[in-house]
């Protein structure tokens, strides 16, 4: 091998780009840390759930930079190619955060009927209040913006 080749076998894995996008990556880290406190903690259940979440979710992001991915493929993952993929998303994401919000009212009227301890009621109070907030500011924003 020549000088010449080794420095393009470097330069070549020196270039190459991470196989995900920054958001797929916090996501699945966020999965995997998140796991990890759940098996330390005694939670199995939780932490399987969140480590199938972000192994799967890795898988797609990674598959979906291939280029013989579909437009699904994409858009679940998160993998924008063009403008067509991100109009997709955004209705998407929409629906998303429809069902977000009835489900967290759902979960705070469950936490009322109930009567669970008062961190589980607190905690589903922020994350309703967060919901419904962040869709106000979205629509403020965007209403806006034109």
């Amino acid at each position: 091998m020549s000088m010449d080749e080794a420095h393009e076998d470097m330069k070549s894995s020196r270039g190459r780009k991470w196989p995900m996008s920054p958001v797929n990556t916090v996501l699945v880290g966020v999965c995997v840390v998140g796991a990890v406190a759940c098996f330390v903690l005694g939670q199995t259940i939780a932490g399987t759930a969140l480590l199938l979440g972000g192994i799967g979710g890795g898988l797609g992001a990674i598959f979906a930079r291939r280029g013989t991915s579909g437009d699904l493929e994409r858009v679940n993952s998160l993998e924008y190619a063009d403008e067509r993929d991100r109009a997709a998303a955004v209705k998407g994401l929409a629906a998303v955060g429809v069902v977000a919000l009835i489900l967290g009212a759902g979960q705070l009227i469950m936490h009322v009927i109930v009567d669970t301890d008062p961190l589980s009621r607190w905690t589903s109070i922020g994350v309703f209040l967060a919901l419904t907030v962040c869709w106000f500011l979205a629509n403020w924003y965007y209403v806006r913006k034109g």
